[in-house]
């Protein structure tokens, strides 16, 4: 894809995410590494379901802008938080942080999301760590949420404030979110019923070998 290409999947996903209801107000933020050396971001202070091509910031990986931005704007207040994840994980290409609210109640009440129960969220998500409290936008933030990050991890809840979802391409980066936000909702469902009913080691074992069948 073009940077151009780029910036209107921003502005489109980020729509979609208002739309969603995964943020609201200014919430949220957007960002995809071009190259080596650069990369494409969210604006702070703009909703996401307003967002235009002009407001899109370009900066390098130290956080500093690269061209004067058309509209005005700086980048997301949350840069750190975004740089952290390209230094800590060279293969990914695109992040997205939104406060989904399902995934926020649990990340609110301190709860680590269970695994082994639904396959989506098995075979897409994977273990979604929980990450301490820290204010947003500081460094302290980039820090906790660094330390939960393994090389199989896409996905990361921080206590008291929202998501991020992370990997080598901007929709399926998307898609987790989604997914987060749905498997969060199903589970505050679920506990209305009963306790949830978890797949065994056999199950995850065969969902596992399905979901990584090459064709």
């Amino acid at each position: 894809m073009t940077p151009q290409q780029i910036k209107q999947q921003i502005c489109d996903i980020g729509r979609r995410i208002w739309q969603r209801g995964l943020c609201a107000g200014n919430d949220g933020n957007i960002s995809v590494r071009i190259d080596h050396g650069r990369l494409l971001c969210t604006p702070t202070g703009v909703s996401k379901g307003f967002i235009t091509v002009d407001d899109l910031c370009l900066v390098d990986m130290a956080g500093n802008p690269i061209e004067p931005n058309p509209a005005g704007r700086n980048p997301t207040s949350e840069l750190l938080l975004h740089l952290a994840i390209y230094k800590k994980r060279p293969d990914v290409k695109a992040v997205v942080h939104a406060h989904p609210p399902h995934a926020v109640a649990f990340a609110i009440a301190n709860i680590a999301l269970p695994q082994g129960v639904h396959p989506e969220a098995e075979v897409l998500l994977g273990r979604v760590p929980l990450a301490r409290y820290a204010t947003p936008g500081t460094q302290a933030l980039s820090d906790r949420v660094i330390q939960m990050i393994g090389p199989d991890t896409n996905t990361v809840l921080m206590a008291n404030h929202g998501s991020v979802s992370f990997c080598d391409d901007l929709l399926d980066a998307y898609h987790k979110l989604e997914v987060l936000d749905a498997y969060c909702h199903a589970l505050l469902l679920a506990k209305s019923l009963g306790p949830p009913n978890t797949l065994t080691p056999y199950q995850r074992s065969d969902l596992m070998k399905i979901a990584y069948r090459k064709p």
